[in-house]
């Protein structure tokens, strides 16, 4: 251990410090590489992410190329890079020092490679949803002929038939409750309103505040579930856009998950 306590230590001398204890065991830790997250964590140091970049550079470009070891090296130094501004929000969101979060070392660098695999992930979902769009626009050659439609029309159509299928997934695992089913099928596939539930079921539905009731508390429990989705792709219609497409989406999915699932609880 040092003379000095940690954080009185010039930034230098913890860099040092840090270089030689990441060759060691970690038994053998003497907490500089911990101080230097610190630093610049908590302290915000510059100089210290600086370090920081320095330091895990490699192990970062490691971590990214044994999720893909056929990915070219330019890549991976491409998106490696990536991984700092989501570790920096993620960590600087909470005002809790870091050594309140964090036991050792270790245990930041697992979280910093929880962000570089998570980084590496995204960029996987964007080359397939380039390939998605040059699929969709060679398959629709002809009508593309007829009318330009372009990328973001074709992602947005892309984004809105994957909601879809999130929300019935969604519906079918989750929405077992044979009123919510019954709700559900009767606003979705029939187009009946909450009034004319009732109406037409008054042993089932006291009134129509009863199927509101009803279809809110599925509402509520899509939004909760599915807002921890990636949101929708953005088109000219902004965030009102994605809005109405997650609406349709859970229209659209409710009656078709409900039939589903009533004809295998026949079928059963």
């Amino acid at each position: 251990m040092p003379e000095r306590a940690l954080d009185q230590l010039d930034l230098h001398e913890v860099i040092q410090g840090c270089r030689l204890e990441a060759g060691q065991p970690r038994a053998q830790e003497t907490g500089y590489c911990f101080e230097l997250f610190r630093r610049a964590v908590d302290e915000q140091e510059p100089a210290a992410w600086q370090a920081i970049d320095e330091q895990y550079r490699c192990l970062i470009q490691r971590w990214i190329h044994d999720c893909s070891p056929e990915l070219p090296p330019q890549a991976v130094a491409d998106i490696a890079p990536e991984t700092w501004p989501r570790f920096w929000q993620a960590l600087t969101r909470s005002s809790a020092p870091l050594t309140e979060r964090f036991a050792h070392v270790g245990a930041i660098l697992k979280y910093l490679k929880q962000c570089s695999l998570s980084v590496f992930w995204e960029y996987e979902r964007r080359l397939r949803r380039r390939e998605q769009v040059r699929q969709l626009l060679s398959t629709d050659e002809q009508v593309l002929s007829a009318q330009v439609v372009s990328e973001e029309e074709v992602l947005a159509r892309i984004d809105r038939e994957s909601l879809l299928q999130r929300v019935q997934e969604w519906i079918k695992a989750y929405v077992t409750d044979p009123q919510e089913q019954q709700v559900l099928s009767l606003s979705y596939q029939e187009g009946l309103s909450p009034a004319e539930i009732a109406a037409r079921y008054p042993q089932e539905f006291a009134d129509a505040q009863t199927v509101r009731r009803l279809k809110e508390r599925v509402l509520k429990r899509a939004r909760r579930a599915l807002g921890n989705e990636p949101q929708p792709y953005l088109s000219r219609n902004g965030k009102n856009g994605a809005q109405r497409n997650g609406k349709i989406a859970l229209a659209r999915a409710g009656g078709v998950a409900v039939s589903q699932g009533q004809k295998e609880s026949h079928n059963g």
